[in-house]
């Protein structure tokens, strides 16, 4: 057993439909499947979240509280972003189960629903924040309904750490090249307001 393992590693494939989304844990192979629903309620005026998944589709409403879908838009499958993201903390929660501390995991998201024409950079960065605003430590978006292996995942991962690592160390070059750049035109100004 890895020493990411021990230390509470925990990969998801996170897969979206319309009806479900679907936690997988890709190391145990368990499978969370929840409805994207969630039931609203109002205390001392202020919006709380009271409960999410097949708790919220069968529980009796009382007054002030009502039953919301998360994916409740025509158009694309996330509708409120700020809901989705409770609604995704809730879940990951659950995945979490009773470790008092559990580590920030690694989710990959994978939308299957509303994919008429693929998805738009909008909609991919969507399912990032909304992992990383999670809780999401490193998060992977996968298009298409292709199924992807632990091994091909992990390389994905890596790929991307070292595609990260690249621009990283691009952007601290163009710094240190402006830095280096507005010292000299300080010194050239300084030079001719000398004369």
């Amino acid at each position: 057993m890895s020493l990411r393992r021990l230390l509470g590693d925990r990969l998801y494939l996170l897969q979206l439909w319309r009806d479900r989304f679907e936690l997988r844990d890709l190391h145990s192979g368990e499978v969370i499947s929840e409805p994207p629903v969630v039931v609203l309620g109002d205390q001392a005026g202020k919006v709380v979240f009271v409960a999410a998944g097949h708790e919220a589709l069968s529980m009796a409403l009382e007054e002030g509280m009502r039953r919301v879908s998360v994916t409740d838009h025509p158009r694309v499958l996330i509708g409120d972003f700020a809901l989705a993201e409770k609604y995704l903390q809730w879940l990951l929660r659950k995945a979490a189960g009773n470790r008092l501390f559990p580590a920030a995991p690694r989710l990959v998201m994978q939308q299957r629903d509303c994919l008429e024409g693929g998805l738009t950079e909008v909609e991919l960065r969507v399912l990032r924040e909304l992992a990383l605003g999670a809780g999401a430590r490193e998060v992977l978006v996968v298009e298409g309904a292709q199924q992807l292996s632990l091994e091909q995942v992990e390389q994905a991962f890596a790929d991307q750490r070292k595609g990260a690592g690249k621009r990283a160390s691009s952007l601290v070059s163009g710094v240190v090249t402006l830095v280096v750049l507005a010292a000299f035109a300080a010194a050239v100004l300084l030079r001719n307001g000398g004369n």
